[in-house]
Parts: C-alpha cells; structure tokens; sequence
C-alpha cells in the first residue's frame, strides 16, 4: 500500500500497539521478534521517511506516534493480513470433503465468470479460449488455463479476485487429482468437451449456455469426485494431494 516496504509496514504494526509514544530503540527490539536484523539507525531513517509521508510523527524525546492518515494505513494492513490468513487457512486441503467444497466454490464463482465472458470476452480472448479447450494430451496447465482464461474475460473486478484466489499456482496439484478422476471414472473426454462447448457458448455471446454449461462441467466433477471417493479410493486422492503438494513451495495439506 502506496509502496510501502515490508519493514515499514511492521514498523506501523508495532506503533499501531503502543499505547505511548514509541522511541526507535523499542522499535528496533520488536523488529527483531519479527525478524529483522537492523539498526537503530536504519530504524530512525526509515522512521524520518514516514514522518514525510504523513504517517507518523515525532514528538521529540519521546517517540513517535501514528498520524489519523497512518493508523488508518495500519487498519487496512492488518485487515489484509487477516484476509490472506483466512485464505491460507481456506485453502489447505485435509480431506475430500475440503476437495468437494473447493470444487463447489468454484462452481458458484465460475458459472457467473462465464455468463460474464460471454457478454465480456474481446475477440482475443474468445480465440484463446478456443485454443485452450483444445487439449494436447493430458494438457494439464491448459486445462486449467481454460479456466483462469475464463475468469479474466469476465472483466468482473470481482469475479476476476475470487478466481484469482481459486487459481493460485499452488492449488495446481488439485487439477492433477481431478484429472485422476476423470480418467479412472472414464468422463475425462466428456469434460474436455465441455469446455469446447463453453468455449463455443461464450463465442457465440450466449450468456445462458455458457453459465449453464459452466455449472453442469462442474457439476459432474463434484459428483464423479465424490463417486470416486465413495468408491473406497478417497486414500489414493488424499495421496496423491500429499505427493503434489510436497513438489510445491506451498504445501496444500499439513505434514502427516
């Protein structure tokens, strides 16, 4: 936020907890707990900038304190940390029944991105949807793609951060679980024609059939998902969420 550096952020947490004026030794002790190797000299010139910028002020011997400007910066950092907390959290898989409940968040969030696209999509982005529902082999990251590409030409601000946060690449592993699926349940082709159908929907600026074709992809995942699982190979998904997720920088499931 208005570029502030990592360190200046937490320099404002730590003012946003003083009940009195903060000197740059105290600061630099906190820093510390979070951290951050630096001196009270850094500290005071990283402080003096924040003087500058309207988001803290010096009261002399005292310490500083945070501007009204400041504190409301520090507010709305802390809310997006607690926002990407709570995402973090949402986003670890411990169970099929959390694979289920992503894919059905999915399902609400995508069936609006495409109704959007298909009123939306510029006509690069209606060419791009073609080639990406057309698979080559497994085709993976296109499959996937399909799906982000789907999101962006909503041109939704809205529908476009909730997928943004339903896409991050360390939730890539889940698509190779959903690829397993579909391939032991044999309905692998039928999705991929869905998307040649949504694709084509969107194409053809029918707003209804791309949302319906959208839920119904979706739809059948969960089911046959869920198919899968009853089927007594609920552990082999649980596996191999595990195995991909220790290939990622961000592991889906906690260790076991």
């Amino acid at each position: 936020m208005r570029d502030l550096s990592t360190i200046e952020e937490v320099i404002l947490s730590v003012l946003r907890a003083q009940v009195a004026p903060a000197g740059s030794r105290l600061i630099c002790r906190e820093l510390a707990d979070e951290g951050f190797d630096t001196s009270e000299s850094t500290v005071n010139r990283l402080l003096t900038g924040l003087d500058s910028r309207g988001f803290t002020e010096s009261l002399g011997r005292k310490g500083r304190i945070l501007t009204g400007e400041g504190r409301r910066v520090s507010d709305v950092l802390q809310l997006d940390r607690h926002r990407s907390a709570y995402f973090e959290r949402a986003l670890q898989m411990h169970s099929i029944e959390d694979l289920i409940d992503h894919l059905i968040a999915r399902r609400g969030i995508e069936r609006e991105a495409a109704r959007a696209a298909a009123l939306r999509a510029t006509p690069e982005e209606i060419v791009l949807l073609g080639e990406l529902a057309e698979p080559s082999g497994p085709a993976l990251h296109d499959r996937l793609g399909f799906h982000r590409a789907v999101g962006d030409a909503s041109h939704n601000k809205q529908i476009q951060a909730i997928a943004n946060t339903l896409f991050v690449e360390r939730l890539d592993p889940l698509e190779s679980v959903t690829l397993t699926v579909g391939l032991r349940q044999g309905v692998l082709s039928e999705w991929e024609n869905d998307h040649r159908v949504i694709a084509a929907r969107i194409a053809e600026r029918d707003a209804d059939g791309a949302e319906q074709t959208m839920f119904a992809h979706l739809d059948a995942t969960i089911r046959e998902t869920e198919a899968f699982a009853r089927s007594g190979w609920g552990d082999v998904l649980l596996q191999q969420l595990r195995k991909d997720a220790d290939r990622s920088s961000a592991p889906l499931l906690p260790p076991t």
